[in-house]
């Protein structure tokens, strides 16, 4: 015997589904949802603006220091430029640590002062002509904001540092590599999906033990998407290029086998053993893409082709929607037993 709608959890979809059966009035559906947090109320919607508007405010900071230091560069001594920048750098740090970083305001000045790092070897580079490349200032700045990273457990400086390091190989590969000998960008796709993937399999393995400041959830997404991103690519190049390219390039077909074995883990793992509704989507999304290239790559193009491609993608979807929804249901059932 099916177990009561009353007698269940309060979930979201438990509490559509009473509205839709009448138990509940719409009125009381508002006051259900925003009991369990669903829907925002006073409260957090403030503390939601107050957040937007504190970050506003630092970007707009940033930008206007780096503005103010493009259009007076020709003016301006070079003591001036350094002096301005640490004395901005370590105010933004000093701030942060009086504040306190279990404070935004205090997360959001040491964004600040780590942007500002960047900005102040830039100004050294630029003002002694030291010659560097372009990936060894990246580099640079991500190794010296590693301690900031480490201490503000601050989503957003881990996603400065990962942004560092992937422009850090990508112009590594440029300026070193692809000069010295010819190398196929397979590589460095692969490279960066390596990279992200790490910082993925840190972030799954962080997330899991539940750490406050990870509960956004967010930067989990990005890196997930970066990562699968760069792994589709060489993926897409090798359905393309199928035939005597991959003689003369043999990661095209290990970038097809490991997307292949990657997307059935990730259903696998986020079907079954960590819930994620909205990675199982982005790798659905992902699949699709990659199956249409398939077809096309097969198929003639033509008008019906293009026709046909058309209603595949929409076909694809529909299952794909279809499935996840089916996969939301069980999980609802499962959580009730």
């Amino acid at each position: 015997m099916p177990p009561n709608l009353l007698d269940r959890f309060a979930t979201p979809n438990h509490l559509y589904t009473l509205a839709q059966k009448n138990y509940l009035t719409p009125s009381a559906l508002e006051y259900a949802l925003r009991r369990i947090g669903t829907v925002p109320g006073a409260d957090e919607w403030r503390q939601f603006i107050d957040k937007m508007l504190l970050l506003l405010a630092t970007t707009l900071l940033l930008t206007g220091v780096i503005f103010f230091f493009a259009y007076n560069w020709a003016e301006m001594h070079r003591f001036i430029k350094f002096a301005l920048l640490q004395v901005t750098l370590l105010s933004m740090a000093l701030f942060a640590s009086l504040r306190g970083l279990e404070r935004l305001s205090g997360q959001a000045a040491l964004l600040a002062a780590a942007v500002l790092l960047g900005a102040l070897l830039a100004v050294y580079g630029q003002t002694y002509q030291t010659g560097a490349d372009a990936f060894g200032l990246f580099l640079t700045w991500a190794i010296l904001i590693i301690p900031w990273v480490l201490l503000s457990t601050f989503a957003s400086m881990w996603l400065l540092l990962l942004v560092l390091l992937n422009l850090s190989l990508v112009l590594y590969w440029g300026q070193v590599i692809e000069v010295q000998h010819y190398q196929p960008y397979t590589a460095l796709f692969l490279l960066v999906f390596l990279l992200n993937a790490a910082a993925m399999f840190a972030w799954e393995s962080t997330y899991k033990q539940g750490l406050s400041w990870l509960k956004g959830y967010w930067l989990g997404v990005i890196i997930f998407g970066t990562a699968l991103t760069f792994l589709m690519i060489p993926t897409l190049q090798a359905i393309i290029e199928f035939g005597h390219k991959w003689q003369s390039n043999p990661l095209l077909p290990v970038a097809a086998v490991l997307y292949t074995g990657l997307t059935s883990f990730i259903l696998w793992y986020y079907r079954y053993q960590r819930h994620d509704l909205l990675l199982l989507a982005i790798s659905l999304l992902s699949i699709i893409i990659v199956l249409t290239t398939l077809i096309s790559k097969i198929l003639p193009i033509n008008a019906l082709v293009l026709l046909i491609l058309a209603l595949l993608v929409i076909g694809q979807a529909s299952l794909a929607t279809k499935w996840l929804q089916q996969t939301a249901k069980t999980w609802e059932e499962e959580a009730q037993t």
